[in-house]
């Protein structure tokens, strides 16, 4: 299996001069947006630029580097030896980047992160960050069920907007996980405004809009230039529903781990790719969002909400803070389900098992069962 640093192997000598960027070039940036830079690039301040090379060495040197190197536990640690290793490549070296932004707020539920990196042609290409270790990240993502625009796709149109208002050259807008879907969003949202200027979205494995939104002018107005990439079993990028171009790539891992970009079988600047998604990823995708529309947004409104209730009775912040303390976390999880409200319980329960339902409609068609 050849992932994302045997590329650098393969391809780290040859310039963008040699050869301009592809589709591998640009997951390995989005991925090098999960690295935390806070502090060491000044918030969205396009003035300045910082070469690939200058801030791994800003990196190395801050004061708390062993916190900047816990990647969290759910993106991958390769991410640190990937970002390392591209800024001592000769092809990535000298790609310069500006315009870091990142917010976590509780408060807003919110968290989005963002940075353009400038390639050596001049061109730009904004990386919005998908979701981290914070668990308000996941709170947002969940949020999209019911929510017309959630805080991190607002804070995608600012960016694009300063971007295309402080820096020249062209643009190219790409991330993973839900990074996919703001850089959807935030081309969709500015279209009219950056055209002239702008190539093509990436949306690598991220979760996508409602058959309504897809359906509209300036949805379909974009669709020419997605251009979307998932593992052969999408559980994330099956989320709601997709337009454009795709790519179904085969992956290392099994189930939701194929959501790693490390992960995608990689030869030469292509992916190895299959003819079509694993059963299973189909049979996510028929059976979620068919529960989904099955209820009114107050239901999904009310699922979501008490879901996260009972997980922040563990007062945990992030995925590994519950992970670190497992075994006392799922005590109390246990003990808030247990003591919830008995018709709060009532409608929770149902709402479960309408899940089970979509479910079983969904099994006689994929498996050739008789109904």
């Amino acid at each position: 299996m050849s992932n994302l640093l045997d590329y650098l192997d393969w391809r780290g000598d040859i310039s963008f001069k040699k050869s301009s960027a592809n589709k591998i070039d640009y997951l390995m940036l989005a991925q090098i947006s999960y690295v935390n830079f806070d502090g060491l690039l000044k918030t969205l301040d396009f003035s300045k630029k910082v070469s690939l090379k200058e801030l791994k060495e800003m990196f190395l040197k801050s004061t708390d580097i062993d916190k900047r190197r816990d990647t969290g536990a759910l993106i991958n640690p390769l991410t640190i030896d990937l970002f390392e290793k591209a800024a001592e490549s000769e092809r990535f070296s000298q790609v310069e980047i500006t315009g870091y932004q990142s917010i976590v707020n509780q408060n807003t539920e919110e968290q989005f992160a963002a940075m353009t990196f400038i390639l050596p042609d001049g061109d730009n290409f904004i990386a919005f960050r998908g979701t981290d270790d914070n668990i308000v990240a996941w709170k947002e993502d969940f949020n999209l069920a019911f929510m017309d625009e959630i805080p991190a796709q607002k804070d995608s149109v600012d960016y694009i907007l300063k971007a295309y208002e402080q820096l020249t050259g062209n643009f190219t807008i790409g991330g993973h996980s839900k990074g996919g879907n703001l850089s959807i969003y935030s081309v969709l949202k500015t279209y009219k405004k950056i055209k002239k200027r702008f190539k093509d979205v990436y949306n690598f494995d991220g979760p996508g809009f409602s058959d309504e939104r897809l359906s509209s002018k300036e949805f379909k107005e974009i669709i020419p230039h997605i251009k979307s990439y998932y593992p052969q079993f999408s559980i994330v990028g099956m989320l709601f529903s997709n337009a454009g171009e795709y790519e179904v790539i085969k992956s290392s891992e099994t189930l939701v781990m194929q959501h790693d970009p490390f992960s995608w079988h990689i030869l030469g600047k292509n992916f190895i790719t299959l003819e079509n998604f694993d059963l299973g990823s189909k049979f996510f995708h028929t059976t979620f969002n068919t529960w989904l529309s099955e209820m009114d947004n107050e239901r999904r409104a009310l699922f979501i909400e008490t879901l996260f209730d009972i997980i922040n009775v563990t007062d945990a912040k992030t995925n590994s803070e519950i992970e670190k303390n497992i075994a006392q976390n799922s005590v109390k999880i246990l003990t808030a389900l247990s003591k919830l409200d008995p018709d709060l319980r009532k409608k929770m329960t149902e709402i479960v098992a309408n899940l089970f339902k979509s479910a079983q409609k969904t099994i006689p068609n994929f498996f050739g069962l008789k109904q």
